[in-house]
């Protein structure tokens, strides 16, 4: 189901007549990606928010005096609320855990007050009162053996391809790398027999690592390749707008996916996300001393970099996060018994839905974008398994083999058949990959329609922010400059770009909350030194970008 339209053809006949719990009940086993079904009973006067169970699309609410605001879009939840005159103000401590944590979620959102429920909940609306309640798709899973867990969780993801590659839409593409997971949806794409109707799509330029695997794997099984991923950004020569235009177009929530000027497009694009929901995604981090959480512990296995002593963020800040962290976490270990599963759970409660969830959400409004191991019973799995076995990998490989045991034979971009997997699975003999007989055709990809300008190339025009113009002479030594320091070449060519938007953006900040959380002098730093680092380069565009969203977004 890729449109409101298509609820019809799905729904129900009976759910007319459904209580609201019976509703969310069918929507629990149904929803299959990041999304949300918004329903409303005029007779009984309740309205509800479905988010999609694992909480890819985070159900954000917002009350006021006689309004709540309801919904997974963080910037349209801003403009319901100011449309009816209620001032949204932004919440700096947001964009603080994304520079120590990599994200938010430990506030809810970008904006001060904005609440947000957990995985496996939903929100419903009566006479102005919310409530949030459970999903029961956990409680039907407990009951069933490792055995039919992982036979639902194969059965998810066969027929999630299927009924990507059957929906209708003029393309399907898939990623592919030298990773797992691109290749997890691959055997599920061969299993079907549908490699003639989906293309492949790698990123990598000719001759690295994920091209030369991508390229081995399109020859051995005969598969339909194209030059684009289908789901792209708006083209553009203004670094500036690569850097910050996810920023503006997501309301402050990331700073990957759509730019803004993105309309839209005709493809269904699957990729690999949740994958890492099968297996570790923080490893074994010692979080419990004595079977108890430890909050030292627990910070400087989840920021590390707050504890050093050049950090820009304040003290009081890392206080600030840290204590939220040790909350969440106190939180998950009283819904995860205290084992050893509670730093993954965080993963999915946190990082996966404001990273993986947030983004697939925000190029599903311009395509469709899908994520085909997007499963419950795939999180219930991996809660199952012990720590060793999710740092194995084993439901991933032994998912794989069970769909296309060929691919497992197949080079990756590293050896993945680790130490902790050789303990419970042989290792396969690896092959070599096809001759380079004949080249690879590939085929066009569609993109997105686009606009000519953007919130945020409105806000970049009020800056005083010059375009860099370059000389051939320019261009070497800014090459040679960007080789010798290690970083991206338009890195160094937008670096007074970059300096000019983060002064502008200082100059309107100056007395702002951020700088009780970041130190304003490394900002002023930032702005008048000719010589940078590595390290100052990253921060001179990750703090430019989070200073201009709260100065101008």
């Amino acid at each position: 189901m890729r449109r409101t339209a298509d609820l019809e053809f799905v729904l129900p006949q009976a759910a007319a007549r459904w209580s609201v719990e019976l509703i969310a009940d069918w929507w629990a086993r149904g929803a299959k990606n990041p999304g949300a079904l918004y329903i409303e009973d005029t007779a009984e006067s309740w309205s509800a928010c479905l988010p999609d169970p694992l909480g890819g699309a985070v159900a954000l609410y917002f009350e006021q005096p006689g309004h709540v605001f309801i919904s997974t879009s963080n910037v349209e939840l801003a403009k319901a609320a100011e449309d009816r005159g209620v001032k949204m103000v932004k919440d700096p401590q947001f964009q603080v855990e994304r520079l120590l944590l990599g994200n938010g979620g430990l506030t809810a959102s970008s904006y001060k007050n904005v609440k947000s429920i957990e995985p496996f909940q939903y929100l419903v609306l009566n006479e102005s009162q919310v409530r949030v309640q459970n999903y029961k798709i956990l409680d039907e899973y407990s009951s069933m053996s490792l055995y039919e867990v992982f036979s639902t969780l194969r059965n998810d993801v066969l027929s999630n391809v299927h009924a990507i590659a059957n929906s209708g839409v003029e393309q399907v593409i898939s990623h592919l790398t030298g990773g797992f997971d691109s290749r997890l949806v691959l055997s599920a794409v061969l299993n079907l027999g549908l490699h003639d109707k989906i293309d492949l799509f790698c990123s990598g330029p000719d001759g690295s690592t994920d091209r030369v695997i991508a390229d081995g794997l399109t020859r051995r099984f005969s598969l339909r390749r194209t030059n684009g991923a289908g789901l792209t950004t708006a083209p553009t020569q203004n670094m500036s707008e690569r850097l910050m235009g996810a920023l503006f177009a997501s309301g402050g929530i990331t700073n990957t996916g759509p730019h803004g000027r993105e309309v839209s497009v005709n493809v269904a694009a699957m990729g690999g996300g949740y994958g890492e929901v099968l297996r570790t995604f923080y490893g074994n981090r010692v979080i419990h001393n004595g079977g108890k959480l430890d909050k030292n512990l627990l910070v400087s296995s989840f920021m590390p970099s707050a504890r050093n002593k050049n950090s820009y963020v304040s003290e009081q800040a890392v206080q600030d996060v840290s204590a939220k962290l040790m909350t969440k976490f106190e939180f998950l270990d009283d819904c995860y018994a205290g084992t050893d599963f509670v730093a993954d759970a965080f993963y999915t409660h946190v990082r996966n839905r404001y990273h993986i969830g947030q983004t697939s959400l925000l190029w599903s409004r311009i395509g469709s974008r899908f994520d085909p191991l997007y499963s419950v019973a795939g999180f219930e799995l991996s809660r199952r398994t012990t720590q060793s076995s999710r740092m194995s990998n084993i439901v991933g490989f032994d998912l794989m083999d069970s769909m296309f045991s060929d691919l497992v034979s197949q080079p990756f971009d590293y050896e993945r058949f680790n130490e902790a997997l050789r303990g419970f699975r042989r290792p396969p003999e690896t092959l070599g990959w096809p001759a380079k007989d004949n080249p690879i055709d590939f085929k066009h990809a569609l993109t997105p329609s686009t606009t000519e300008t953007s919130p945020f190339l409105q806000t970049l025009s009020r800056i005083s922010a010059k375009e860099p113009e370059l000389t051939p002479a320019d261009r070497r030594a800014k090459t040679l400059e960007a080789n010798k320091m290690g970083v991206s070449f338009w890195q160094i060519v937008y670096k007074n770009t970059g300096k000019e938007l983060l002064a502008s953006a200082y100059e309107q900040t100056r007395e702002s909350q951020i700088f009780d959380l970041v130190d304003a002098s490394y900002v002023e730093k930032l702005i008048t030194s000719n010589v940078m680092t590595k390290k100052q380069l990253r921060d001179l565009y990750s703090l430019g970008g989070i200073l201009t969203w709260l100065s101008f977004g």
